[in-house]
């Protein structure tokens, strides 16, 4: 491989020295224009809405929160610590959403059905999640759980009538009351 180099010289004529300096406030990133709710779009099941942005979120802000990698092995006097720059495909995000009145049963259902019906890998498509409510950026990501209550159940366990029959059945009382958390591992961005 060549290499290649570049040498010249200069002349600085005498003259004072002056020094000027000015403030750069740095602020926090602030993506424009979210102010939306949330969208999930599923290659073949079609577009899912959110109807409330979730009430928190974890590892998205702006774009995704890609941790670094941190690798330590145990030596004779101690330890080698190795940290590099994480990557997209290791980051999992979740929302919540914690609040009464935010999740209706028919919403559920078609998160449910975009989990349980995941993308042919072999065709290359995957489920395009856009949160505009804190992002302007659009994701590829594969739904790894959805949990409905609290602790470690998720709605395999909880389907048992009273989560989404229960509340399609009275129609006094059409909202889920349950926290509904949704888990993703993000695959990459949308172009």
């Amino acid at each position: 491989m060549p290499t290649l180099t570049s040498s010249s010289t200069f002349t600085i004529g005498s003259g004072s020295v002056v020094t000027e300096s000015i403030a750069i406030p740095i602020l926090p990133v602030l993506a424009p224009g979210v102010l939306g709710k949330g969208r999930m779009i599923h290659p073949t099941l079609g577009t899912l809405d959110y109807d409330f942005a979730p009430d928190e979120w974890v590892n998205v802000d702006g774009d995704v929160l890609i941790a670094p990698t941190w690798a330590t092995q145990k030596t004779l006097n101690g330890a080698i610590n190795t940290l590099w720059q994480g990557n997209i495909r290791d980051t999992i995000c979740e929302e919540h959403w914690t609040q009464e009145n935010n999740v209706r049963p028919a919403w559920l259902r078609m998160m449910l059905s975009f989990w349980q019906n995941p993308p042919d890998p072999v065709t290359g498509t995957a489920v395009q999640w856009w949160p505009n409510y804190c992002s302007p950026l659009g994701f590829k990501i594969a739904l790894i759980n959805v949990v409905v209550g609290s602790g470690l159940r998720n709605i395999r366990e909880r389907y048992d009538g009273t989560v989404l029959n229960g509340y399609a059945m009275d129609p006094t009382d059409p909202w889920v009351t349950d926290p509904v958390t949704l888990t993703m591992r993000i695959l990459g961005r949308v172009p």
